[in-house]
């Protein structure tokens, strides 16, 4: 008979931060006589758990019953079969070490095999045979205690916006060892679309020094504080050295966790340029640095797991003149980098900015009603083409005639998408709506084919994940140039599949002859980030019974098929079927409004 025993093995680094044991050997013993087993088997994992010498691995060899490695995720399967001279009784399990997860360290150190537990699978039958599934996690006292034989020191933690709680994906995190000569670099990571990093380090990395052959380090451990970036290299966070004296940073183990918060202002510090939002969403809160889609609803439109389309606002802040140098004026652009071209940096401009934006305001002298010029605001926007002239040129007009309203002050990218601020700008700078991205330009666009109503879409289309990089430096081209990332955006403008038609139809070739007994409706409803879809009848009839329920749904790619309707007992009249979809897209600003196909027919 054939016995399947599978499951997965992980380790605790701390109670809200397990890892799996990848790549490791599993084995699997016979009981030897001198065991227990009814004892071994009730009692619990921690109190059986236990390192073994050599002596002891040697001893046992002869009770081997398999072994196999875990693959990435920690995950195993066992096939016991007669050859194996199992017979679904207990068995004793174990785990061989030549190296654990992330460790860092040269330094030689011999494999380390432990007993984990003995175990009698509740086996149930199966087609194939009988399978048991076993899932553990080993404490982190333990886990930690074999990763230091093994000189393997980590870090996990999360950063999270100080008041609001929520992960912040996309940020650098460094860490340092507060040491009494000179403050070592541990290691760095970026946050995952939960905010959670982890650092690997070695012992040699907190012990390092300036003069050979002494060791200032007088403690254990590191004693750890933190630095926090954006992919721009913004600062967020930098801890005082003096923290990692604070006792729960003080001579950190093998093992240690940690949250961290910044604070993430809706409006950045005035002095560096900013990439801030795609529409209303934050580029570090709102939007997952892992699948480039919404995390939330913001302002009342998107959700999770929306995609982008159509024209974004691109939102930050460029100030007037290079922070540090007020002789020194500025200049910003974005860029793009599609995920199928990496590498490649395209400049967002001319035709890829498709309609202009408010960017600022500035003072001008102006007359508007005759009596004399007086300062006005005068609008700036950002545009891809169109540019008016600086200064605004004066209306020729009669003395003491208005000279209207005030024109729009209008800017163009050069053809490397550089912007440079108006030095009269009010507020600093631009703050707010920097481009208008026509994403058109970078993605596909269009209408996706079908295969006809009632068939499966045979080409189904699909987005594309961008990076979009924000650059601001100085007119003149010198250093320090200030840039932002957007990892992960996705875009999708392929329109979705909705095909609607009527089987009668078909048959007579005619959809003025009325139907009489059956009604079957084909449809097809195809698209990636489809939020709903579903059939409807309406008519001015009162139908027996009422109209019975349709196909629809909500997810992803929607659905194709035929649904039967029995309509031999409603009245005579005109009958509209409907196939409605929306797709889970937005610009930032406004969402994918529904939309529909209609067949009519009559009774």
């Amino acid at each position: 008979m054939l016995f399947t025993f599978k499951g997965t093995i992980c380790g605790y680094i701390c109670r809200e931060c397990p890892e799996a044991l990848s790549n490791v050997t599993l084995r699997l013993y016979r009981h030897r006589e001198d065991q227990d087993v009814t004892a071994l088997a009730v009692a619990n994992p921690k109190d059986t758990i236990a390192i073994l010498s050599d002596e002891m691995v040697a001893g046992k060899a002869s009770a081997l019953i398999a072994e196999t490695v875990t693959d990435e995720s920690g995950a195993f399967a066992f096939e016991l079969d007669d050859g194996a001279g199992y017979d679904g009784g207990a068995f004793e399990i174990d785990v061989y070490l030549e190296t654990v997860p992330g460790r860092t360290s040269k330094v030689e150190v011999e494999p380390l095999q432990f007993t984990v537990t003995t175990l009698q699978p509740q086996w149930r039958q199966e087609d194939e045979g009988q399978l048991a599934a076993w899932d553990y996690c080993l404490p982190y006292r333990f886990w930690c205690a074999v990763r230091a034989r093994f000189d393997a020191w980590v870090i996990c933690g999360e950063v999270i916006g100080c008041e609001s709680e929520q992960p912040l994906a996309g940020l650098k995190v460094s860490a340092f060892d507060a040491d009494w000569i000179q403050d070592d670099a541990l290691g760095s990571a970026v946050t995952d679309g939960s905010g959670k990093f982890r650092i690997d380090y070695a012992k040699s990395d907190f012990l390092k020094t300036p003069f050979p052959f002494i060791n200032y380090e007088q403690v254990g451990g590191p004693d750890l504080f933190f630095k926090i970036e954006t992919a721009g290299g913004i600062l967020l966070l930098e801890e005082p050295r003096s923290r990692g004296r604070d006792p729960d940073r003080e001579n950190a183990g093998h093992c240690f966790c940690v949250d961290l918060c910044v604070e993430i202002e809706e409006e950045p510090p005035y002095e560096n340029p900013w990439f801030t939002h795609v529409g209303d969403f934050h580029i570090l809160t709102d939007i997952s640095a892992t699948t480039g889609l919404t995390n939330s609803a913001v302002a009342g439109h998107g959700g999770p797991n929306f995609g982008f389309f159509g024209n974004p606002k691109l939102r930050g802040f460029c100030p007037k003149t290079l922070p540090g140098d007020p002789t020194a004026p500025m200049r910003y652009r974005f860029l793009y980098e599609d995920s199928n071209n990496p590498g490649t940096e395209v400049p967002i401009t001319g035709t890829a900015l498709v309609a202009p934006v408010v960017a600022g305001a500035r003072l001008i002298l102006w007359d508007l009603d005759g009596s004399g010029p007086d300062w006005t605001f005068q609008t700036i926007m950002v545009a891809g083409s169109g540019a008016t002239p600086d200064p605004t040129p004066i209306p020729a007009v009669p003395p003491g005639s208005p000279w209207g309203p005030v024109p729009t002050h209008v800017i163009e990218p050069d053809s490397n998408g550089w912007i440079v601020v108006d030095p009269d700008a009010l507020d600093g700078g631009f703050y707010g709506p920097l481009v208008r991205f026509r994403s058109a330009g970078a993605v596909p666009v269009g209408s996706a084919p079908g295969n006809g109503a009632g068939n499966a879409v045979s080409d189904p289309k699909n987005g594309t994940m961008l990076k979009l990089i924000f650059e601001a430096e100085a007119v003149s081209g010198g250093p320090p140039t200030y840039r932002d990332e957007l990892p992960r955006i996705y875009f999708n403008n392929w329109g979705e599949v909705r095909q609607l038609d009527l089987q009668q139809f078909q048959v007579t070739g005619n959809s003025c002859t009325p139907l009489s007994n059956d009604l079957d409706i084909r449809f097809t409803a195809d698209h990636e980030l489809m939020r709903s879809w579903g059939l409807s009848i309406t008519t001015a009839a009162v139908v027996p019974g009422g109209i019975p329920a349709l196909s629809g749904g909500s997810a992803p790619r929607g659905g194709f098929g035929t649904d039967h309707v029995d309509i031999s007992t409603w009245p005579s009249c005109s009958y509209t079927v409907r196939l409605s979809t929306q797709r889970s897209l937005t610009d930032g600003e406004n969402d994918d409004d529904a939309n529909s196909v209609p067949v009519t027919f009559c009774k």
